[in-house]
């Protein structure tokens, strides 16, 4: 409570109401608790499409950068090669991606995602789209533009990867 205001609205129990000064001060503040925001509504919703967001952010990476191997995949997705097999070993299990040899270097796998797992991304991406809407709903499309281009500077690149 903040002057004895809830601080959830109540039309939406994740929404608040009320940002509380000290975190509306504080940018870090302000940044993790929309991505807990997201976090906390995407989680049910991939749960149902069977996956998580690891799950989703590789599916993403294999589709749109085609990485040539199971290391860079790895490097791509800011995940140790062990943290990653684990992972892809589920993946894999349910038929969203493949991984074989490399016929030029054998030591290599090659990770690839599969229709079923382009599938699923779409549906995926379709989920996140309607929670970002819901989130970020309030801005204009010149405002989510400079926001978008302010993560991708502040994570180190400056326009998405070719």
């Amino acid at each position: 409570m903040i002057d004895d205001q809830p601080c959830v609205a109540q039309d939406d129990p994740h929404r608040l109401s009320v940002l509380p000064r000290g975190v509306a001060e504080r940018r870090g503040l302000l940044v993790y608790k929309l991505a807990s925001e997201l976090f906390v509504r995407m989680t049910p919703v991939f749960e149902e499409l069977g996956i998580d967001g690891r799950d989703y952010s590789l599916l993403a990476v294999l589709s749109n950068d085609a990485p040539g191997s199971q290391a860079e995949l790895a490097r791509l997705c800011s995940l140790l090669p062990a943290q990653l097999v684990p992972v892809l070993d589920a993946l894999e299990r349910d038929g969203l991606v493949e991984r074989r040899r490399d016929e030029r270097d054998r030591r290599r796998m090659i990770v690839r995602i599969t229709e079923q797992g382009r599938a699923r991304l779409a549906q995926a991406d379709a989920a996140a789209r309607t929670i970002e809407d819901e989130l970020l709903g309030t801005l204009d499309d010149e405002a989510l533009g400079r926001l978008e281009a302010g993560f991708r500077e502040a994570l180190g690149a400056r326009a998405p990867v070719a």
